[in-house]
C-alpha cells in the first residue's frame, strides 16, 4: 500500500473507528465487576493522605460505605459498592451524594456516576498523559477487568520491541498508543475539529507506525477498525488558538430525550458548575459520563448531536459556548468507544432532521419535537450560562 493510500486512511477518525468497532464487536461484553459511585480520584505522593482527609470529612457527614482504593501515587474515594447498572440502592445514594456541601457552600459531587470500582493503574514511565506533543496513533485498547495490567504489559512488550508506546487509563477503557507528534502529523492541521475537515496523516513516522499496526487491537484480539490518531490528554489547550476565557462562574446543562413516543421519563439530565474556565472541559466530561451511565447495559443506543445554546448573553460573549462545544466534542469522541453506543456526528444529526423537516435550532428549543424519529433513540441537547466574577 503506497504512502498516499495510507494517508486517507490515516486521517483522524477516532469517532468513526469507535463507531467501526462497536459494529465489529457489538455481541461481546466485558465481564461483569462490582460498581461503586466514584467521587474524586488524586494522583501524586499525596494520593493517599488527600483521600484519606476526604474519606474521614464524609464520615463526619454520616455518609455510609465510603471506602478508598489505593494504587502506586494513585487513590480514589468511592461511596457503596453494587452489582447492577440500575440498582435502586445506588440511584438513590447519587442523589444523596450529589447534595453534599463542601466548606464554600458548594456541591462539588454534582457530577459523580456509577462506574466499575477503579483498578489502580500499574506504576509506569510511559503514561500518555507525560509524552511530548499533541497527538499518538491509538493501537489497542482493553475493558474489561485487568484492563490496566494488560494494556501495561503489551506496552512494554513494544518498548522491548522498539516501539515508543504509551500507556492512558480512562474511565471504562485502557489504551496503548504509539508515537508523539505535533500538528505536523497531518498535511492541515487546521481542518481538524472543522465541517468536513479530514486532515491526512503525512507524517514519515507515522506512516511507518500504520503500516506496522493498520488494525486496533481489542482485549488482545484482531478487529477490522482501522488505528486512528488520538489527540493526547490534557493537551487541547495547548493545541488551541483560542484565547483563555475571562474568570466567571459558568454552568452547563446536558439532556439526553428519548425520541420514542408515549414515554413519561423521556429525559436524562446532567448540568454542573464551573467556577473558572480550565474546569469546562472537565466538567463537561464527567456530565457525559453521568449520562452515559444513566443509560445501564443496554442495548445499542442511537444517539444525534442536537448542539449546546448560549442561555444568557454573557455565555456567548465570554466564549463560553464555544468552549463548552469544544469540551463536548472530545468527550463524546471517548464515549463513543462504549460499544453501546452509536453517536452520529452533528453533520450526520442535520440530516435525521432534515429528513423528517426538524430544524436544530428548534429542537433545541423544543427537544420533544424530535419525538417519534425513527432513526435515533436520544438526541443530546445542552445549554450554557455564564455570569462574570
Amino acid at each position: 500500500m503506497n504512502a498516499r493510500a495510507w494517508a486517507r486512511r490515516g486521517a483522524l477518525g477516532l469517532l468513526a473507528a469507535a463507531l467501526a468497532l462497536a459494529a465489529a464487536l457489538g455481541g461481546c461484553e466485558p465481564a461483569q465487576r462490582d460498581l461503586t459511585i466514584l467521587l474524586v480520584e488524586y494522583q501524586g505522593p499525596e494520593a493517599r493522605p488527600s483521600a484519606d482527609r476526604l474519606a474521614d470529612e464524609l464520615a463526619d457527614q454520616k455518609l455510609p460505605d465510603v471506602f478508598v482504593v489505593e494504587g502506586p501515587d494513585y487513590a480514589a474515594v468511592c461511596v457503596g459498592r453494587y452489582r447492577t447498572w440500575n440498582d435502586a440502592q445506588a440511584r438513590e445514594m447519587m442523589g444523596r451524594v450529589r447534595r453534599v456541601r463542601d466548606a464554600r457552600g458548594q456541591y462539588p459531587f454534582q457530577g459523580v456516576m456509577l462506574v466499575p470500582v477503579p483498578e489502580p493503574a500499574p506504576k509506569t514511565s510511559w503514561a500518555l498523559e507525560e509524552a511530548p506533543g499533541v497527538y499518538s496513533l491509538y493501537v489497542a485498547g482493553w475493558e474489561s477487568p485487568g484492563r490496566k495490567e494488560n494494556a501495561q504489559a503489551y506496552a512494554a512488550k513494544l518498548r522491548k520491541e522498539g516501539w515508543e508506546a504509551y500507556v492512558y487509563h480512562g474511565p471504562r477503557l485502557s489504551m496503548v498508543t504509539i508515537g508523539a507528534f505535533g500538528p505536523d502529523l497531518f498535511d492541515d492541521a487546521s481542518k481538524i475539529g472543522q465541517p468536513g475537515g479530514k486532515p491526512a496523516i503525512v507524517h514519515p513516522k507515522a506512516l511507518e507506525i500504520l503500516r506496522a499496526f493498520p488494525y486496533l487491537r481489542i482485549e488482545d484480539q484482531a478487529t477490522p477498525v482501522p488505528s486512528t490518531a488520538i489527540r493526547i490528554p490534557g493537551r487541547e489547550a495547548a493545541a488551541s488558538t483560542r484565547p483563555p476565557l475571562p474568570k466567571a462562574l459558568y454552568r452547563v446543562t446536558l439532556s439526553l430525550v428519548s425520541t420514542e413516543t408515549g414515554v413519561a421519563a423521556g429525559r436524562g439530565r446532567a448540568s454542573g458548575v464551573a467556577q473558572h474556565e480550565s474546569e469546562i472541559r472537565p466538567l463537561v466530561e464527567a456530565l457525559v459520563k453521568q449520562l452515559v451511565a444513566s443509560l445501564g447495559p443496554a442495548k445499542r443506543v442511537r444517539i444525534g448531536q442536537v448542539g449546546l445554546s448560549s442561555a444568557s448573553p454573557e455565555a456567548a460573549e465570554l466564549g463560553a459556548d464555544r468552549a463548552a462545544a469544544d469540551a463536548l466534542a472530545a468527550a463524546l469522541q471517548r464515549a463513543a468507544l462504549d460499544r453501546r453506543l452509536l453517536i452520529l456526528s452533528p453533520e450526520a444529526t442535520r440530516q435525521v432532521l432534515d429528513a423528517a423537516g426538524l430544524a436544530e435550532e428548534m429542537v433545541r428549543k423544543s427537544p420533544r419535537l424530535a419525538r417519534g424519529l425513527k432513526d435515533l433513540d436520544f438526541v443530546l441537547v445542552g445549554s450554557v450560562t455564564a455570569t462574570k466574577m
